[in-house]
């Protein structure tokens, strides 16, 4: 315990001559307000979840805690406890907050960090894009904001933190995500007109986040923005030339350098003349205080000093005259930088000591129509397609491996989908190994069955994702075991109300004794609930219990046993006032 009290005051006595602290101060604020809240622990925030039948609950647990709705997310959809984060008092609050967090019922996820959705226009009609997914606070917000049609398609390039982010789609019980594969700076085309929606966090230097990384102190220097500023500006014009004519990209970071943010957007204005800066309008966010961006800024070497002198500039690591403000820059077209310098204002910049968050910038970009009269993305405007006499060639795609998402074949899917009495029509069906997987439409609508124009003015055929690469669809809502197609809890928190066959409705005094460990052979379920006992394989419950409906997956063998991981059951239990399973045990 000495250990951590000595390296927080060791931190406390670094941070005020910090070459972070210095840049701050540079960039007009004052070095003792922003210490103040720098140096201390974020307050515990999450998001709700949108679609369980029992958010009601959830939100009345939360309150039960001390949470108070964050006034700038709508409906009591995100909540900030009166604790840090990861300090929940010990005993019930945090249990209840390890409870549902990891049954999918809250998100926890840094308050500044919900911004970038709030500021897209979605609707049941938009496919978006989350450039850098992982872990995925961000894509499966987007997910919950378009269910149950629109799509987002989380992207991820390394494959540790891929599989956090399918771990979350998973907690979540979310059908309408498309986990992809690829550097973002190169990230594979999909059939026109392109992505509706963007959301460009790129990764950065997160000098913003000392109140979370409490080693970012001693980590950052100037010349780490600058490094990272190629990075952040190709992501971001790989985003850019995605987005369908009409379409919006959220830019956004959680570092306070302007390397990072204004000159990353400045950047794109330059070269993406297709692309307008929009303003942000603070009524998406009431309560929450924002700033301007910023269209001059210093650049600093590595002890936290401005370099004044340009040839001096020149001679910092990693240095390039995009780095500079628009002021400073030759050009031949001086009211090109004014208009971008104009611009910039419109960016949103938020410090810890505002809003009691972590730091964070935003701006929010738009294709504009009359750009691309066409109505598509920027990267299929080939040239090729100008030419009077060209006529594409449809070439040939990989052909799909063992571990390749492909729709499931009519046969198997009319077979499970029968077996649980659900309709199809709300869904595209796929199958990926002993795993059937349901999405929405839009998945095959969109990405699947449409031919995709290659760089060269080719096709690559329809009835494949190629050239991205898919690496998860939808939601697994069944798996192939011993012969029987069973039912994922993951997916019963979504679609459980759609299935109408293999279920079995008991009283509540049934459900409660299996709740409680139950596991009765065939003959006492019969006597005790007074129904006929189920044929071997997976099987559903269904009961009224504690005043909502309820279903849960079991077993049936020689006894009944649930199929239910120990969380779900916790929660279960806490709603019928039972002692919690290790309690009984």
């Amino acid at each position: 315990m000495r250990g951590a009290t000595d390296r927080t005051e060791e931190r406390r006595a670094y941070a005020g001559s910090s070459s972070l602290t210095a840049l701050v101060t540079h960039l007009g604020k004052d070095a003792e307000s922003w210490l103040q809240y720098a140096l201390e622990p974020l307050p515990e925030t999450f998001r709700i979840s949108l679609h369980r039948h029992d958010r009601d609950w959830t939100v009345e647990q939360v309150k039960a805690l001390g949470a108070k709705p964050l006034s700038w997310m709508p409906d009591e959809t995100a909540f900030v406890m009166p604790f840090a984060r990861g300090r929940a008092p010990d005993g019930l609050a945090q249990r209840m907050m390890a409870l549902l967090h990891e049954t999918g019922r809250i998100t926890r996820q840094e308050a500044a960090s919900m911004l970038p959705v709030r500021l897209l226009n979605l609707t049941q009609e938009t496919l978006a894009l989350d450039m850098c997914a992982a872990p995925g606070s961000k894509a499966t917000q987007l997910a919950e904001e378009l269910h149950p049609q629109g799509v987002v398609v989380a992207n991820e390039p390394v494959s540790g933190r891929l599989n956090m982010l399918v771990s979350n789609r998973s907690r979540l019980g979310l059908a309408n995500m498309v986990v992809t594969q690829h550097d973002g700076r190169h990230f594979g085309r999909l059939p026109p007109p392109g992505f509706d929606a963007i959301v460009a966090d790129v990764p950065c230097t997160g000098s913003a986040t000392t109140r979370k990384n409490r080693d970012v102190w001693w980590d950052w220097t100037p010349k780490e923005g600058r490094r990272m500023f190629k990075m952040q500006v190709d992501i971001a014009m790989r985003g850019a030339a995605l987005l369908a004519a009409g379409g919006h990209m959220v830019y956004s970071t959680c570092s306070v350098d302007p390397i990072e943010n204004e000159a990353v957007v400045a950047e794109l204005l330059r070269r993406c003349p297709y692309l307008e800066l929009l303003p942000i309008d603070d009524a998406v966010y009431p309560g929450l205080v924002t700033h301007p961006g910023l269209d001059s800024w210093p650049l600093l070497d590595e002890e936290g000093a401005v370099v004044e002198d340009i040839e001096a500039m020149k001679a910092l690591p990693f240095f390039s005259t995009a780095h500079l403000p628009p002021a400073l820059r030759e050009s031949e077209n001086p009211a090109t930088e004014e208009g971008i310098a104009a611009a910039l204002k419109n960016c949103r910049r938020l410090w810890p000591m505002d809003n009691d968050t972590g730091g964070f910038f935003l701006a929010l970009f738009q294709h504009r129509h009359e750009s691309s009269p066409e109505g598509i993305a920027q990267a299929y405007r080939s040239k090729r397609h100008r030419e009077p006499d060209w006529e594409p060639k449809v070439r040939v795609a990989p052909r799909p491996t063992v571990n390749s998402v492909v729709l499931a074949e009519n046969e198997l899917k009319d077979h499970v989908m029968g077996l649980y009495g659900m309709d199809e029509a709300p869904f595209s069906i796929w199958q990926r190994g002993k795993r059937m997987n349901l999405a929405p439409p839009m998945v095959k609508r969109r990405l699947y069955d449409q031919k995709v124009p290659t760089n060269k003015g080719d096709l690559w055929p329809a009835g494949t994702f190629h050239p991205m690469r898919v690496v998860h669809v939808g939601i697994p809502a069944f798996t192939l075991k011993k012969d029987s197609w069973r039912s994922r809890q993951e997916a019963l928190y979504m679609y459980g109300k759609d299935m109408k066959n293999n279920v079995l409705e008991v009283p509540e005094n049934v459900f409660i004794q299996l709740l409680r460990g139950w596991a009765p052979l065939l003959e006492e379920f019969a006597s005790v609930s007074g129904k006929a006992p189920p044929p071997k394989g997976a099987y559903l419950i269904r009961s009224s219990f504690a005043g909502q409906e309820e279903i849960i997956s079991v077993w049936v063998g020689a006894r009944i046993t649930l199929m239910i991981d120990t969380n779900e059951q916790n929660i279960l239990r806490h709603k019928g006032s039972l002692p919690w399973r290790d309690e009984e045990e």
